[in-house]
């Protein structure tokens, strides 16, 4: 049975890159569907999140809170993502938290492999790659470096050596002995209901019509980071 009703009700949409993941959150109780789509995300998601509500028992209007993964990643993939948070938004009256892509994946890999420092890695097009360096709480996380494009091994990566680790895509050009510290963890939407939450209580949520892909200045596309500071 489904039933609209006042509940405390987090929805979080991954789909900025090949891996879809939905993570729905009624009054403490966490409802997950994660498929890897590739390319086919708008063939798909919607379906997974009928299922997801249907779980939970609930209408989509009961939902408070939405978050987004909001790039870098899939020109299409966070785009979807944009316009199912803006469309719930509007008809449920729920307010929307944007979130970075590679933060979502950064909190994925952390609380799976119990390690605070990460570079995340999203494959832009060719040789390029977006990375960012994060230190990581289980709720949150600060960059250290901002999210930049490169083609090669920045030069500060000697400087942090065995103790990061990186996620994401990885660049064929990354070096062998940072190997080992490289994991291929894809992002759940699950890990970052408690960030966006906490965003919300924190006054950083938007409405819906500011739901919108989240731009670095020099992307469209970027250009590269030739300074590799």
């Amino acid at each position: 049975m489904i039933v609209v009703c006042q509940m405390n009700t987090t929805l979080f949409i991954e789909t900025s890159g090949p891996y879809c993941s939905l993570a729905l959150r009624v009054e403490g109780e966490d409802f997950v569907e994660s498929r890897k789509l590739d390319r086919a995300h708008n063939e798909h998601v919607l379906a997974m999140l009928d299922g997801l509500y249907e779980r939970a028992g609930l209408d989509r209007l009961s939902t408070n809170l939405i978050g987004f993964s909001a790039g870098p990643g899939s020109f299409t993939g966070v785009r979807i993502g944009a316009a199912i948070a803006q469309a719930i938004g509007f008809a449920s009256d729920a307010m929307v938290v944007p979130v970075s892509s590679s933060l979502v994946l950064a909190i994925t890999a952390s609380l799976r492999f119990k390690k605070t420092e990460w570079i995340t890695s999203i494959k832009s097009r060719k040789d390029l790659y977006y990375w960012t360096h994060y230190s990581v709480t289980a709720d949150s996380g600060h960059e250290i470096r901002e999210t930049l494009l490169f083609d090669r091994s920045p030069v500060w990566l000697e400087e942090i050596l065995g103790s990061v680790g990186i996620v994401g895509d990885r660049p064929e050009w990354l070096e062998k002995k940072w190997v080992d510290g490289f994991v291929d963890v894809y992002p759940e939407a699950s890990t970052v209901l408690d960030l966006i939450e906490k965003m919300h209580l924190e006054g950083r949520s938007r409405m819906p019509e500011e739901a919108l892909p989240i731009y670095v200045e020099g992307d469209s596309p970027w250009v590269k980071e030739l300074d590799r500071k």
